[in-house]
């Protein structure tokens, strides 16, 4: 069933709809929820009128984004609704705009098999290919992180687009996550696709080390990101080592400047 079919039939029940905001976005106004129709999972994303309202002109722009890109394969199917049919079930006033967007599981999932280099490689080239298509379409990113990448149709999706800029646009406040964070932009530098690439050389590690990186503080993150940072993959995975050094290089001018370049490094791979 598409999303138009029962977004406009009144006889459509949401299953299992489940409240999933984190606590603090909770508070300021943010609601995310799960459902589903027909065993098809869901997300519906919203906030709430008069509250936080840089996080209510942060999801507008989401919004907007979804508007000015849609039928871009990079984007999950989607649809933007007017929650009023929805209000006796919602925590909202009724007036809200969402997004709904099809559920789709995580795409950077453990690999069983770490010795399967194509494999890693092959997986590496379609969450590329999502990338290249948000940057080629004049747009970065500006908050990756591994769960915004999603498996969908057995290639790679991107979500959550509520800070995202256009390629060259200069912004006056940064919104980032320190976990994920270029160098550079600690340093008060604007985001870019070079920051975009680090944050994803950053999920690529943790990807193939199955570690997390740690910090207690945004100083201490900082320090990580800027000074204390060191590349250590198991010996099975070091041909993967040239392309992280090229991600994630602390100086902006040393960095791999496109995906095109890292799927020239990744596609040598075999002769390493």
């Amino acid at each position: 069933m598409s999303f138009t079919t029962w977004i406009c039939d009144p006889k459509s029940q949401l299953e299992n709809l489940t409240l999933v905001t984190k606590a603090q976005s909770y508070a300021f106004g943010r609601r995310l929820y799960t459902f589903e129709i027909n065993q098809q999972q869901y997300w519906l994303k919203f906030h709430r009128s008069n509250t936080h309202t840089g996080l209510k002109q942060a999801l507008l722009s989401e919004l907007e984004f979804y508007q000015q890109q849609a039928g871009q394969h990079f984007l999950l199917p989607h649809q933007i609704v007017q929650l009023n049919p929805f209000t006796p079930l919602l925590d909202c006033e009724g007036d809200e705009i969402g997004l709904i967007t099809l559920a789709a599981q995580d795409f950077f999932t453990p690999m069983q098999d770490l010795s399967n280099i194509e494999e890693l490689r092959q997986k590496l080239l379609k969450a590329l290919d999502a990338l290249n298509e948000l940057h080629q379409s004049g747009w970065i990113h500006g908050d990756l992180k591994a769960e915004h990448f999603r498996l969908y149709d057995n290639g790679c999706r991107l979500i959550d687009f509520e800070q995202t800029v256009k390629i060259g646009q200069s912004i006056t406040t940064l919104n980032a996550t320190p976990h994920y964070m270029a160098p550079e932009l600690f340093q008060g530098a604007g985001k870019s696709v070079q920051s975009d690439l680090y944050a994803f050389g950053i999920i690529v590690y943790e990807w193939l080390t199955q570690s997390r990186l740690h910090a207690k503080s945004y100083h201490d993150w900082a320090i990580l990101h800027c000074q204390q940072l060191q590349i250590q993959l198991p010996e099975q995975l070091q041909c993967f080592s040239p392309v992280l050094k090229g991600l994630l290089e602390k100086h902006v001018q040393h960095r791999f400047d496109c995906v095109d370049a890292i799927k020239t490094r990744l596609n040598t791979l075999i002769l390493l």
